[in-house]
């Protein structure tokens, strides 16, 4: 009787355990699941982001762009919200191509960042001109239930 008593004991335990294991791997499971899931939804508004310049969707810009959103780096010091707004408004101005590469995204529930390799295609009153490959890192933040992007940096890449 009591050797059945230690088997069934220590098949309990057995149990247990691996029931205890398999639960914790599943949490982990969970949380890289919803951290996806912010990483997915902070790349979709990079994507509008782009597509806002490349389509000329000033208004699109507009509630994708923070009130103190501001571009800045190597080229582009002095870009805000407004001066981003008005070069997409202007006729004489449009952006063909926004390349990037190397794309890398990370997000929680209220911050992520995207950054990569990009080269910028320009029209400047029907002049096409391609940058240089520079480094960019885009910022974003949850406000208000969207994703909105309060920064943008750019650096040359090497």
């Amino acid at each position: 009787m009591q050797r059945h008593a230690l088997r069934l004991g220590v098949s309990l335990i057995t149990f247990l355990l691996g029931l205890a294991v398999s639960n914790v791997s599943s949490l982990f499971h969970l949380h890289r699941a919803s951290s996806t899931q912010y990483e997915r939804e902070v790349l979709a508004a990079n994507d509008a982001y782009l597509d806002a310049h490349v389509r000329r969707d000033v208004a699109a810009l507009d509630a994708l762009l923070a009130d103190e959103f501001t571009v800045g780096g190597f080229w582009g010091w002095g870009v805000n919200k407004a001066r981003r707004l008005a070069e997409v408004a202007n006729p004489d101005v449009s952006f063909v191509a926004m390349n990037s590469s190397d794309t890398q995204v990370t997000a929680d529930e209220n911050a992520g960042e995207v950054s990569g390799r990009a080269v910028l295609v320009m029209r400047v009153r029907g002049a096409e001109y391609v940058s240089r490959p520079y480094l960019f890192t885009r910022r974003f933040e949850r406000r208000g239930g969207r994703w909105q992007i309060v920064g943008v940096h750019v650096a040359p890449a090497e």
